[in-house]
């Protein structure tokens, strides 16, 4: 099983970080990308984040 942090500076907030936790093998998720913001939603678990586009990033976790 191989899960997924992605993280960023969330949007209209300045220095804040958000997490989002995503099972690739398990989970329904999309990420889009507009000029300004990426969205990560977790549609499985209804969860979400929209942040800054230049800070998005991911880290493996398991």
């Amino acid at each position: 099983m191989t899960k997924l942090f992605y993280s960023g500076l969330k949007d209209g907030e300045s220095n804040v970080e958000i997490k989002l936790l995503v099972d690739i093998q398990n989970d329904w998720f999309e990420i889009t990308h507009t000029k300004e913001v990426s969205q990560v939603m977790n549609k499985s678990t209804g969860e979400y984040m929209i942040v800054y586009r230049n800070t998005l990033k991911f880290e493996v976790v398991s």
